[in-house]
């Protein structure tokens, strides 16, 4: 783990020693004591975010949860916003709006944490693959240092302000809001029209419980409280020493015998690809399908160690003489093409997979970052041709923002669905279990399906959409799917028919 500055007074040390095969030291000074206006946005974003939290990973309340707490941080934080920073809120607001426009939790899942890595990286306003990697570290070893700041400024609180009579303030507010409750019950009963405003003026959680919501809006108003305490502190992370660099051969001689393993595998791949499923069976004994599925996933593999070598032998190159450059580009940028010809290998594959066995969530994820890996090796190769890797870490996750916001607009249930149907008229084969799964999303291409079949897959979906919900709930995708079923008459439960599996 990396060391942490943070310069400001009056410090309180803190260290913290790790063994020493990790080599890190972690020592931080921590600022004097929160501000009011801190512990006042921290405080309202713990009582807010219960009221916002929807009954799923999916519903506008996400998305109003993630205006609250930037909000919280821009207002409690000492300086504002520059321009690059809003506009990184926004790209991380845009990923929470997935929320509320997919119904695929699954998808919703993802970018609500790639928001949260995010929102981490642009607190400590990283700069490098150190700094980010720092963000996953922070809440740990920064939440004593949270606690304490936030400790201080509650005491200096009330000794600038202190309030009188503490006990009978909380005495009478408990007993106020114990007979408003047993009052407004037994009025309640008594009248309709009195139950009906009551209803109307409290807050509606829909089928979230309220228990793991205020668990939940406490761990929100934590990760605000740290996030605030990030913007006073400005940690840096300390820069690791640079190792000497060694001779051209001993970085030249392992990523080079890569290399010549990577041109004799893409030899042999352009036989496997060019000769046909013919010349797969004479020589493995598989199918093209079988053959395809066999060798994707140490495909994936292979691609993403590709990035970690070519990264660190960048790293360990001297590229002091115009000769020694060349030598690095030439094998490094090698292995940089060479990986992307796997790529399309990859994608190739699993076209052929998803041709014979149907597409599911996780064969498409996978062949979204399979295009997401090969955008990075893109990026690796423009950096070393001679646009620099200064800015390499902040344009990789501007990429991987936008691969994600990418994914959510190809709307993976729904081409799921798409390819499945496809595949039923093609062949007469069809998962009706795994599709009666899939989220709201499908539901376009689902109607595609012949009458009984439909009825068969859409009834869950039915039964999700009409499901009774809280206005932290409204999500785009639900809506129009009920409005598709309601247009054919198939949103009620009742007319849906238990088909066999096909």
């Amino acid at each position: 783990m990396p060391k942490i500055l943070l310069p400001q007074a009056p410090p309180v040390s803190l260290e913290k020693k790790v063994p020493r095969n990790s080599r890190m030291t972690v020592s931080a000074a921590l600022p004097g004591a929160a501000p009011s206006r801190v512990l006042a946005v921290v405080a309202l974003v713990a009582l807010v975010t219960p009221m916002l939290l929807p009954s799923s990973l999916v519903g506008i309340g996400i998305v109003l949860i993630g205006i609250t707490v930037f909000a919280a941080l821009f207002v409690g934080s000492p300086q504002r916003p520059t321009p690059p920073q809003l506009l990184a809120a926004a790209a991380i607001l845009a990923l929470l709006m997935v929320a509320g426009w997919r119904s695929a939790e699954w998808l919703s899942g993802w970018c609500i944490l790639l928001a949260a890595l995010a929102t981490g990286v642009l607190l400590i306003d990283g700069r490098s693959i150190r700094d980010m990697a720092f963000t996953l570290a922070a809440p740990i070893v920064l939440s004593l240092g949270t606690i304490s700041w936030l400790y201080r400024g509650v005491a200096t609180a009330r000794t600038d302000k202190p309030i009188k009579n503490l006990g009978t303030i909380i005495r009478v507010g408990a007993t106020t809001a114990v007979l408003l409750v047993v009052f407004g019950a037994l009025f309640a009963g008594a009248d309709a029209t009195f139950a009906a405003l009551l209803s109307t003026l409290a807050p509606d959680l829909g089928d979230a419980s309220v228990g793991p919501n205020i668990v939940l809006g406490v761990l929100i108003s934590a990760f605000t409280a740290l996030g605030c305490y990030l913007r006073f502190a400005e940690p840096q992370v300390a820069p690791r020493p640079r190792r000497p660099l060694g001779d051209a051969w001993t970085w030249a001689v392992p990523t080079g015998t890569v290399l010549a393993l990577y041109v004799a595998f893409l030899l042999t791949q352009a036989r496997a690809m060019f000769g046909g499923d013919d010349y797969v069976q004479r020589t493995s004994d598989l199918t093209y399908a079988e053959y395809a599925r066999s060798g994707f996933w140490q495909l994936f593999a292979i691609t993403a160690l590709t990035i970690v070598v070519v990264s660190i032998g960048w790293q360990r190159a001297d590229r002091n003489t115009a000769g020694r450059r060349a030598l690095a580009r030439t094998i490094l940028g090698g292995l940089c093409l060479c990986a992307l010809a796997v790529v399309a290998s990859a994608l190739h594959r699993m076209d052929l997979y998803m041709d014979a066995f149907g597409a599911t969530r996780l064969r498409v994820s996978v062949l979204a970052a399979e295009l997401w890996l090969g955008a990075i090796l893109v990026v690796l190769i423009a950096a070393g041709i001679g646009l620099g890797a200064r800015h390499l870490p902040r344009v990789i996750g501007v990429l991987t923002i936008a691969a994600a916001l990418s994914f959510a607009v190809y709307n993976p249930d729904h081409r799921i669905a798409q390819a499945n149907v496809d595949r039923f008229e093609k062949t007469g084969k069809i998962d009706l279990g795994y599709l009666s799964q899939l989220s709201p999303d499908a539901t376009g291409a689902l109607l595609e399906l012949p009458a009984d079949l439909r009825r068969c897959v859409l009834r869950a979906i039915a039964r999700d959409v009409r499901a009774d919900s809280g206005p932290m709930d409204a999500n785009i995708g639900r809506a129009q799917a009920k409005e598709q079923l309601e247009g054919l008459r198939l949103a009620s439960v009742g007319t849906f028919s238990t088909c066999a599996p096909r």
